[in-house]
């Protein structure tokens, strides 16, 4: 699987956190966003890789110095859709409206 999709609020919550870790240390947004591309990149490349927590969702937790904030993401059409960056400990489960808007979307 090579190709991917993002939900339009995954997006923004990527950017948001950067934005937050960039008002903490520049280095340290740089060093979470590279951890959230391997992460997106082993995904890619194998999308079973993860635990399956709610069906359909999925969920690649972040390395252990940003272990807070995991992806959540699916398997639709054989694609991977990334439906949120999300923080651990607030507010769990959210995003899960995003399953049915993102099957709609892609």
């Amino acid at each position: 699987m090579s190709q991917f999709n993002i939900h339009p609020r995954a997006r923004v919550e990527f950017e948001e956190a950067f934005v937050n870790y960039l008002g903490i240390d520049p280095k340290l947004a740089i060093i979470r966003s590279r951890q959230s591309f391997d992460c997106l990149d082993r995904m890619i490349a194998n999308p079973w890789l993860f635990n399956l927590r709610r069906p359909p969702s999925r969920r690649a937790n972040l390395k252990p110095r940003f272990a807070e904030y995991y992806i959540a993401y699916m398997i639709w059409r054989e694609k991977v859709v990334i439906l949120a960056i999300a923080h651990a400990k607030r507010r769990p489960y959210y995003w899960r409206n995003r399953i049915v808007e993102s099957r709609k979307l892609f």
